[in-house]
């Protein structure tokens, strides 16, 4: 039997210096039947110049719209039966699609199955394996905490992304996580503990930016409530949704206090909107007696320098 075809789409933003490597990393999969797009997301640097060096690569081009929306224009323009959605920073390793559809080509009733990461510094030179265990794979797991690291390391079946409607752009830096808990909602999941994906990591990662990874990861686990309470697994939910909130909550205060320090008014101002919407016990934190001598020390090293 013919090997199933499996499209890698590769959104890229502004990350020309990365996408070679990325799309050599999709070239080199020993899975023989690939084909790799990459969706320029409205990019301002050299991403089409190094896209089309690279023989036999498909290149669309759209508006910037964010990289849900991108991953989408992806998804429409694909003709794979498998998906995988590779951010363009990073590198697949050269069986990650083999073991994706293998696994999946013995597991007819899981949705999607994931695999681990390796990071990598910016440079490209390798760091760590992080430890990422993590209960059995589904629905519950995921409310708890989102071990997915990337969506590169997660190989779908098309028809079950066609039948929840793909990547919500609503829901912006966790729209990774939104169509999988989606997903896991009405499926069967699974992971294959084998790590298949380096992920870089820069300065310019979204997740760099806590105030942005907050209120998404926050919107989207509350749109999850009512689902995760009919299941009978409110308790879960709110396991997860202390997580994300201690998480970047904790990152914004950080990033809070370093703008108060600077002079950074406008951008505390906002950080503080943030947080008092998204993670109001937060606000407790900042508010600590003990923490305002610490910030006007400071604030008078920093102007005195």
């Amino acid at each position: 039997m013919a090997a199933p075809l499996v499209s890698i789409v590769i959104p890229c933003y502004n990350q020309g210096r990365y996408l070679g490597e990325a799309i050599e990393s999709a070239r080199r999969q020993t899975h023989e039947a690939v084909e790799v797009i990459v969706v320029d997301d409205g990019s301002t640097d050299d991403t089409a110049r190094v896209a089309a060096a690279h023989p036999g690569v498909r290149y669309l081009h759209q508006r910037n719209a964010g990289t849900a929306a991108a991953r989408n224009r992806g998804l429409a323009g694909s003709g794979g039966e498998f998906l995988l959605f590779l951010d363009a920073d990073d590198r697949l390793l050269p069986d990650a699609v083999a073991r994706g559809v293998d696994y999946l080509a013995r597991h007819p009733d899981a949705a999607f199955v994931t695999g681990h990461v390796r990071l990598i510094h910016a440079d490209g030179t390798p760091d760590v394996v992080p430890t990422q265990e993590h209960e059995a794979a589904g629905y519950a797991a995921l409310l708890r905490w989102n071990y997915i690291w990337t969506p590169g390391v997660v190989l779908y079946r098309g028809a079950v992304l066609d039948s929840v409607g793909g990547f919500d752009p609503a829901a912006a830096g966790s729209a990774d996580f939104d169509v999988n808990i989606r997903i896991a909602r009405r499926q069967a999941i699974a992971c294959h503990h084998h790590v298949i994906l380096e992920y870089r990591q820069h300065e310019a990662n979204m997740t760099r930016d806590p105030a942005h990874m907050l209120r998404s990861a926050v919107s989207v686990r509350r749109r999850e409530k009512r689902y995760a309470r009919g299941a009978g697994l409110g308790a879960a939910w709110r396991i997860g949704m202390r997580a994300v909130q201690a998480d970047f909550g904790a990152r914004l205060i950080d990033r809070i206090k370093g703008d108060l320090v600077r002079g950074r008014r406008w951008r505390a101002v906002q950080g503080l909107l943030c947080l008092t919407r998204h993670h109001p016990a937060g606000l407790g934190a900042m508010a600590a007696p003990g923490e305002w001598p610490k910030l006007v020390a400071r604030r008078w090293r920093a102007t005195a320098r």
